[in-house]
């Protein structure tokens, strides 16, 4: 509850308030501009996977890493092909580069030189470079790759993952907000009776996202997933504080009071509903902090500060906003747009048969496919008609796929190494294997292999295996490889030799590993503390079950159209939908069911919840379209297949979510009324007996009319 000192200093001083809040604006719209942004996935595993310690001690021993781009030159002979090689190596942003002179003997005619080395590297006059570029800038290691490929070659790998990621995420940001800003206020303009009310909502949460996103500088970094959806997540999953705060004003005004008054009321009346739903947004969205897939708390935590803001520019800008423009508002006030809701309270009660039914029928379904999904675990691919697609194909058309990884074994095994390899080498997937024993021993002479070459190999104490496989840079065949080679390392090693797995499919399948351990705590996490804050604010024990579980419902039924209509479903869109959407839309369910606990005093069960229906429909249309609407403009607009996905299921199940909630929790709460009496704290529900009586007098009415 909102001190009275505090109420009274907002009313009194509201244009020093609103001063403040522009300085504030001003410097975290500046500070914004400095916040660091981390495009790489694979950085957010646990520094304890063993491929994150992988590529610590690959560098450590090499210092360079892995090659991650790969260049296609058409119409090349090898003379010319050595020629760019050459070229290649003089950009700045390319520190090495291997092409077939560092795997064969050219001076060798290649006729005569081992089929699938050759084709791994030069097919039909096309030479295919592998690169290690610069990673800490992406953007300008592509351009440079791009510029000397020219519109004939192609580009394919990490750096260009990277650097899409980047450029996106820097030319997205503005345009999702052009978009979804407009479509928000044609939506408040309809649920509001005034032409500037929802302008001042939109000020009054921009402001807050400003704030949040300005405060990102006390991080180190945040991720481009974070910096391309927070903004926007923020503005539609609180706005509905703005809207609730100002009706509790204009509802004080109508009663007669002045203008200081009610909004003083207001702030002391609505400080603790918004609170409520402030609690179960801001703990859902906590949960993903305990995630050991750093991508979490990078999300959670900017997410949670958000909904803060969010609070803060509610309770001090808004009602200093209001005083200040009290007699615009008045001015610009309208006929209402939204249609009564009487009919479609009569309606839930009506359908209440056939929707258990269907819920009952649907929910295990539901439940065991958003298990069951197809999942993507890292980028996605790209916009069909994009350069990266395009240079995709060209690539993996004449070469296939080319999985690169490093394999650090002990340099004072010679014999392991040469069984290590065999067994590699039997594998389907190989394409090629470059090891210092197996250059030595076939095309090369020990004495004359380069000093280049053996740095590349060897230190002190590892031999460095370079293995290409035709794994694709996702998928079961590329977990499956993973888990295989590290098998056949434990096997010819023994499990607790220092060997060294690195390359993409090791990252990707401990990411995959990672997130999936996360998925239980999380979500059982976000569910606890929502049920808990319901729990407190409603002093019950059987609602916090049934409104989670009209939440969850929605949640089960979203992720599992993935399953059924057999496409893909990106596992960090679904770990965070999971979360964020129970945390953002339980928030109807608590509305819905404060209007049914106060109308439960007075009225019977099936008449408090037909009530409950039409008295909250207009109020949850409105975050609930705003939410929906802002998925879909994410889906629409962002070319980065995660966010864009994310956009999709989060707008989708808001939608679920509002139909869930208008249609089946009314009638969970009715079927469940006696025990909701029993399990909740003064529940003060309207007696059996005076309801009978209430009935028996209506109906003797209406005989004797």
């Amino acid at each position: 509850m909102l001190g009275d000192k505090l109420i009274d200093g907002v009313v009194k001083r509201h244009k020093l308030i609103i001063v403040i809040f522009a300085v504030l604006t001003v410097v975290s719209a500046f500070l914004m501009l400095g916040v660091k942004i981390n495009y790489d996935l694979s950085s957010y595993i646990p520094g304890e996977a063993d491929s994150t310690l992988a590529i610590e001690k690959m560098q450590e021993e090499f210092g360079a890493a892995l090659p991650n781009v790969e260049l296609a030159m058409p119409d090349m002979n090898v003379t010319a092909a050595l020629a760019f090689k050459e070229d290649l190596l003089a950009l700045d942003s390319v520190s090495e580069v291997i092409w077939l002179d560092d795997q064969l003997d050219l001076a060798i005619p290649l006729e005569l030189q081992d089929q699938a080395t050759v084709e791994g590297f030069y097919k039909d006059s096309v030479a295919l470079y592998q690169i290690t570029a610069d990673q800490n800038d992406a953007v300008a290691s592509l351009l440079s790759l791009r510029e000397i490929a020219g519109e004939e070659g192609a580009v394919r790998g990490q750096i260009v993952e990277l650097a899409e990621a980047q450029l996106a995420t820097q030319s997205e940001i503005a345009r999702i907000m052009i978009f979804a800003i407009p479509i928000a206020l044609i939506i408040l303009v309809i649920a509001t009776n005034s032409w500037l009310e929802p302008v001042l909502f939109a000020l009054v949460i921009a402001v807050g996202v400003l704030l949040n996103m300005g405060t990102n500088f006390i991080f180190s970094e945040i991720s481009f997933i974070t910096q391309s959806v927070a903004a926007v997540l923020q503005l539609a999953v609180t706005m509905d504080y703005a809207i609730l705060f100002l009706h509790r004003t204009n509802e004080y005004k109508e009663a007669g009071d002045p203008l200081e008054v009610a909004v003083k009321k207001a702030m002391k009346k609505s400080f603790s509903p918004i609170a409520s739903s402030a609690a179960t947004t801001f703990f859902g969205f906590l949960a993903l902090v305990f995630m050991r897939f750093q991508l979490g708390p990078d999300l959670g935590l900017v997410l949670a500060k958000g909904v803060v803001f969010s609070m803060l520019s509610v309770f001090l800008l808004l009602p200093a906003l209001i005083l200040l423009l009290d007699r615009l508002i008045e001015k610009t006030t309208h006929r209402p747009f939204l249609p009564s809701f009487k009919g479609l309270g009569k309606l839930v009660i009506k359908l209440a048969v056939p929707i258990l039914i269907i819920v009952a029928l649907i929910i295990v379904p539901a439940f065991l496919g958003q298990r069951s999904n197809n999942f993507i675990y890292g980028m996605g691919g790209y916009a069909e008609d994009s350069r990266a697609a395009r240079d995709v194909r060209l690539i993996t058309d004449r070469f296939g796929n080319n999985m690169q990884m490093a394999l650090l074994v002990p340099r004072d095994q010679p014999a392991l190494e040469e069984i290590f390899i065999d067994k590699l080498e039997e594998l389907p997937e190989v394409k090629s294997l470059t090891s210092f024993i197996s250059v030595s021993s076939s095309a090369l002479p020990p004495e004359i292999i380069s000093e280049e070459l053996t740095s590349q190999l060897l230190s002190d104490d590892f031999s460095r295996i370079i293995v290409v496989s035709n794994s694709p840079s996702e998928g079961p065949e590329t977990f499956a490889l993973a888990e295989h080679i590290r098998e056949i390392a434990d096997e010819v090693y023994g499990p607790d030799s220092e060997i060294h797995l690195v390359g993409e499919n090791f990252v990707i399948t401990d990411m995959r590993d990672t997130i999936q351990e996360d998925s239980i705590i999380v979500n059982g996490l976000a569910i606890l503390a929502v049920a808990l804050v319901i729990a407190i604010a409603f002093r019950s024990i059987s609602l916090p079950f049934l409104l989670v579980l009209t939440i969850e419902i929605s949640i089960w039924i979203n992720l599992a159209l993935p399953y059924f209509s057999g496409t893909n479903l990106s596992y960090i869109g679904y770990l965070i939908v999971s979360t964020v959407q129970l945390g953002a839309t339980v928030d109807y369910g608590i509305l819905l069911t404060q209007h049914y606990m106060d109308n439960r005093k007075i009225l019977g069960k099936k008449e408090a919840a037909r009530k409950s229906v039409s008295d909250t429909a207009g109020s949850l249309i409105s975050p609930a379209f705003i939410l929906a609407a802002v998925g879909l403009v994410l889906a629409a607009v962002s070319s980065i297949s995660v966010v864009s996905e994310l956009g999709l299921v989060l707008g989708r199940g808001a939608l679920l979510s509002l139909g869930m909630v208008i249609f089946l929790l009314p009638n969970l709460l009715r079927i469940f009324d006696r025990l909701i009496e029993k399990t909740t704290w003064k529940a003060d529900f309207l007696p059996d007996s005076l309801i009978h009586r209430k009935e028996k007098q209506e109906f003797t009415q209406n005989e004797q009319s």
